[in-house]
């Protein structure tokens, strides 16, 4: 059966929605990422032999595909993020809502039980 055009809309407006948090999540693992590089280099100046700088070593070439993997998802997610956050760009999301709950309402008459009431005795 085809999408009806409340289901179109609660798609894309949910599609806006899980972008953000996607975009904010994956900022802050990039930041996360960045903190625990610190970490490895002052354990790599600390290690007391080779073993233990080449296990810090691997830890730090792990996250740092960790960090990748997070920037491409920042970057992925990016355009949508600053659409949905631009101020000019509310009224219009904000209008969306209010078309979906319209159409939802329209949606609900159409395909529902509708009865014809007698106007006349």
């Amino acid at each position: 059966m085809e999408k009806r055009p409340s289901e179109i809309l609660t798609d894309f407006l949910n599609f806006l929605e899980t972008a953000e948090r996607e975009h904010e999540s994956a900022y802050a693992a990039v930041g996360k990422e960045d903190s625990r590089v610190q970490t490895f280099l002052h354990d790599m100046e600390f290690a007391p032999d080779r073993n233990e700088r080449n296990r810090i070593a691997t830890r730090l070439q792990q996250s740092r595909r960790e960090r990748r993997k997070a920037k491409d998802r920042v970057q992925l997610y990016g355009k949508v993020h600053e659409f949905y956050t631009d101020r000019q760009n509310q009224n219009m999301v904000k209008a969306l809502r209010r078309l979906q709950n319209e159409q939802v309402t329209t949606e609900k008459y159409l395909f529902g039980n509708r009865e014809f009431k007698n106007r006349v005795d």
